[in-house]
């Protein structure tokens, strides 16, 4: 009995320190291969997508970048040996981009071939964005300016050129989404603001409009003088003519034109208003500046004869009475 349990003893596996150790020490060495490994990876995929630096579009009268064209004939030549490179049709598309538009129809075509493989560099499509902006191709370039900002959506120079494309085409709701985005990041910009308030007016909501542009008052010179008109034109639609007439009156274009906005469109406004009220030697003179800005306005020519012809109604009407009270 005494044998058996010392053969049953001898036959159990023996594990010392030193082999305790050992294991200790080879799952310490795996996790640090392990950890570098993940390292090495996340580093590799940090260094493919990091932010580039974006290239810049040339100005007509400005030269190119210097060494540009050495850049792009190493590239053109690594494409030579394979069309299919891209890194290299990325690098001939932006170069190419930045050479001016002379050289858009070669560069869009390198920048789509780079994008149809399956390549993700932002670069791509912020320059595909620019060039089908300025070929008027905007339903184009609109997606993609939004295919960047997935890649930087805080960009405010991108999200800007996408909401004011919405709302050129009508998209009112989606250049609302986007000012709102660019307000909540750029609260004291008078230009997300007044944008913001233009973009909240074409889908109807006009109290958040009038909101924006009493806010946009805040900035003062230009900026005030275009929200009186905005609010204007809204109280104009609302039925509220001596509000509207009173804010177009504030514009104040006796004091200068208001850069950038047709004094036209002020004094129709103010005509319409005038009309309404009733003011019709006020709204002579309103159509008289509408006609000096715009002298073919066939629209104004019409108006300005018929308030001309009941001002003088009611100068002849006013005599009549004030006769009639001298007797």
């Amino acid at each position: 009995m005494t044998q058996s349990v010392m053969d049953d003893a001898r036959v159990k596996p023996v594990r010392g320190r030193w082999r305790g150790a050992g294991a200790w020490q080879d799952t310490r060495v795996l996790a640090a291969a392990a950890a570098v490994a993940i390292g090495l990876l996340f580093g590799g995929l940090w260094w493919s997508l990091r932010v580039k630096p974006l290239p810049r579009p040339r100005a007509a009268d400005a030269p190119p970048p210097p060494g540009i064209d050495a850049q792009l004939a190493s590239a053109q030549g690594r494409l030579k040996t394979d069309p299919q490179d891209i890194a290299a049709l990325v690098q001939a598309g932006t170069l190419l981009f930045q050479k001016g538009k002379d050289s858009y129809i070669e560069a869009i075509g390198d920048l789509e071939e780079a994008r149809d493989l399956g390549a993700l560099d932002a670069r791509i499509f912020y320059c595909l964005g620019i060039m089908y902006q300025e070929e008027g191709l905007y339903p184009f370039a609109l997606t993609e300016y939004r295919r960047f900002l997935r890649h930087e959506p805080e960009n405010k120079d991108i999200r800007m050129l996408a909401a004011k494309l919405e709302y050129r085409m009508g998209m009112f709701s989606d250049a609302v989404i986007d000012y709102d985005r660019l307000q909540f990041s750029n609260p004291k910009d008078p230009v997300v603001e007044e944008n913001l308030g233009l973009s909240l007016w074409g889908t109807k909501q006009t109290a958040r409009a009038q909101a924006s542009f009493e806010a946009l008052k805040a900035y003062g010179g230009d900026f005030a003088r275009r929200a009186e008109f905005y609010e204007g034109q809204l109280a104009l639609e609302d039925g509220r003519y001596q509000d509207a007439a009173d804010h177009f009156n504030r514009c104040r274009l006796a004091d200068g034109p208001i850069p950038e906005f047709p004094a036209e469109r002020v004094y129709t406004g103010l005509a319409m208003a005038d009309q309404k009220l009733g003011l019709w030697d006020d709204a002579v003179s309103a159509w008289q500046q509408v006609l000096k800005a715009t002298p073919k306005d066939l629209k104004a020519r019409a108006a300005l004869r018929s308030d001309q012809a009941r001002a003088a109604a009611a100068r002849r009407a006013a005599a009549r009475a004030a006769k009639s009270k001298k007797k």
